[in-house]
């Protein structure tokens, strides 16, 4: 079988939500010496994708969700380790993450945190139902470019403006770009609210914070040439 096959075959593995079959697949792609960020992107996560299009196309329902996060983290869990053990340095950035004040979901996290990582992001972990101080309290100590807020529901998301005021007040708002996840995400809202950009999609969420690392980086320059 082809890298091509096997790479489709881990995809339909999560969208079967077929949990037996996805470590052994994982494996034979492993041994077919695939390199394990492909197997990650181009296979598990490729999958993942397509169970969360038709998650918001209303096509799939939150238990099957469940189940299809089960499978891909079956599958993340071995290869993992070897996308650790083969890290280039973090070519992007660091994000520090975490489900905002109220809301205690961590799918959309679980799949979100491996493909930054991917991508190349350092992500530290801030875990669910987060205090605001939790937020000013890592990026003091984690010094990241991306502050990213899980915000599953809408009545958490709405929190979102409260949080960057908290943000703003400690001084750190210009330190950082931030931004939403989660189905109830909107961008246009999350500007709003003072983030400077939201997803519910993970691997958009990729290209925006590429895009939001962009103007971060520009920004520092041009404040740097202007001392």
């Amino acid at each position: 079988m082809g890298r091509p096959e096997i790479l489709a075959q881990l995809a339909d593995a999560v969208v079967r939500f077929d949990v037996d079959g996805v470590r052994p697949l994982v494996k034979q792609a492993l041994v077919a010496r695939l390199p394990p960020a492909d197997v990650l992107n181009q296979g598990l996560s490729r999958g993942m994708q397509r169970v969360g299009e038709r998650f918001n196309a209303g096509q799939m329902f939150m238990p099957e969700l469940l189940v299809a996060t089960e499978v891909y983290l079956a599958g993340l869990g071995i290869v993992r380790p070897l996308l650790e053990a083969d890290r280039i340095p973090y070519t992007i950035g660091t994000m520090v993450i975490g489900s905002i004040h109220g809301d205690v979901h961590t799918v959309g996290k679980q799949v979100a945190i491996p493909v930054f990582e991917a991508a190349g992001l350092r992500v530290i972990d801030l875990g669910v139902n987060e205090d605001d101080s939790v937020f000013i309290d890592a990026i003091r100590q984690h010094r990241p470019e991306i502050v990213g807020f899980g915000t599953y529901m809408t009545a958490t998301f709405m929190h979102t403006r409260e949080t960057v005021a908290v943000i703003e007040k400690a001084g750190l708002r210009d330190q950082v770009k931030i931004i939403c996840g989660g189905p109830a995400a909107d961008a246009d809202a999350a500007r709003r609210m003072g983030a400077d950009d939201a997803s519910d999609d993970a691997w958009k969420g990729v290209e925006n914070i590429k895009r939001l690392l962009t103007a971060w980086h520009a920004e520092h320059r041009a404040t740097e040439a202007a001392r």
